[in-house]
């Protein structure tokens, strides 16, 4: 059997080579890319903590000025408020900042309320990743995980393969450049067929709004146009789409309902 496979490698140097070179990259980018990943989800849980104990500091303090009502205690809370400024939500932004123009004291109950519900959310990603760490199922899910970047971008190297070869058979450089536009449309729209997907998945297509589904319909399906109109006025298409990419960046998402 060794043997056999020994002289297969010696009959077929240039092959082994690049099978060589390409299981080098592959293992180069899984490790690249499981370091990443596990980088992130730390990264992710030491965030979790800091925001649950700035805030179950700020939920204790602002309980203190409310019982207390004394200079200590509301400098402690205001040093506490610009602990968590870049944490705040945009709802405790709204409330410190009115507390601030009127000091009323019936705000803070507001503040405290919104506080707890944050302390909340926490403890259960907290509660959640802690016990995802132990899971085996979430365990084989980290090994697989690096795999789906390489195969996106063996997927993308492909497609820009591809496209190049398919725009180098335009006979001049208009065609070449309405092929060029053909490609990138194409590309474009199975982005965002993966973003849409993305979003089903993970259950996050009503906090787009109407208006961000619409846009992102019509950019997937705008490639469709190429079938009813003359290839040298895809540039139209183009256009479109990139109109459609400037109103979604510009557009906000609906405001969520807050449950306290």
């Amino acid at each position: 059997m060794w043997a056999e496979i020994a002289a297969f490698l010696k009959a077929n140097s240039t092959e082994t080579l690049i099978i060589s070179i390409v299981g080098t990259i592959l293992v180069w980018m899984y490790k690249q890319f499981k370091n990443m990943i596990d980088h992130e989800e730390q990264e992710k849980l030491k965030i979790i903590q800091l925001k649950q104990g700035l805030f179950t500091k700020l939920e204790l303090s602002i309980a203190s000025v409310l019982h207390l009502n004394s200079p200590e205690s509301k400098q402690q809370m205001y040093a506490l408020l610009g602990e968590c400024g870049s944490h705040l939500t945009n709802m405790q932004r709204t409330v410190v900042r009115d507390y601030y123009k009127n000091f009323d004291p019936s705000l803070l109950y507001s503040l405290q309320a919104l506080t707890v519900n944050e302390v909340d959310k926490l403890s259960k990603q907290l509660d959640k990743v802690t016990e995802e760490s132990g899971d085996w199922l979430n365990y084989i899910k980290r090994l697989n995980a690096p795999i789906w970047p390489i195969i996106l971008f063996a997927t993308i190297t492909m497609y820009v393969l591809f496209a190049g070869a398919y725009v180098m058979q335009g006979d001049n450089w208009w065609i070449k450049f309405n092929y060029f536009l053909c490609s990138f449309t194409i590309f474009i729209s199975a982005t965002f067929a993966a973003i849409a997907i993305y979003l089903f998945l993970n259950h996050e297509m009503l906090s787009q709004g109407t208006k961000r589904w619409v846009a992102i319909s019509l950019a997937t399906l705008s490639p469709l146009l190429f079938l009813f109109m003359h290839l040298n006025l895809y540039i139209i298409v183009t256009i479109i789409q990139l109109a459609l990419i400037a109103f979604i960046a510009r557009s906000k998402r609906p405001l969520g309902i807050i449950r306290l």
